[in-house]
């Protein structure tokens, strides 16, 4: 039983990590486009802000990966990514289609938050 525990844990590691670290690359790939809707929405110094963002997804992604202090990492993206949710996915805020594909995103990376929290809870 505690193999099957340990090779879970290393299983939630792994498409935890992925998932922070495959979306801080996704990011850079959508600089423009991101740096625009954080101008449109107000949010200050984009040029700092997204640069930190994506370094702490990736950074954090890899350190949740590779067991080095996971429960840190998991840490430092639960509150980013909470905020990153209500500013880029008010899914309130649409109607029709764009509205069940913001409310999809933003279950999906509340999801995630979920597991991270479960990261933290872990031995």
């Amino acid at each position: 039983m505690s193999n099957l525990f340990s090779d879970l844990t290393l299983l939630a590691h792994l498409l935890i990590g992925l998932y922070f670290a495959f979306l801080g690359c996704w990011n850079i790939y959508h600089w423009v486009p991101l740096l625009a809707v954080m101008a449109k929405k107000g949010i200050p110094h984009p040029y700092l802000v997204l640069p930190t963002g994506i370094s702490l997804q990736i950074i954090a992604g890899v350190m949740i990966i590779f067991n080095i202090f996971p429960k840190l990492a998991a840490f430092l993206l639960i509150f980013p990514t909470i905020i990153t949710m209500f500013i880029f996915h008010p899914f309130w805020q649409f109607q029709g289609e764009t509205r069940a594909l913001n409310f999809t995103i933003f279950v999906a990376n509340m999801t995630v938050v979920l597991g991270a929290l479960v990261l933290l809870l872990a031995k």
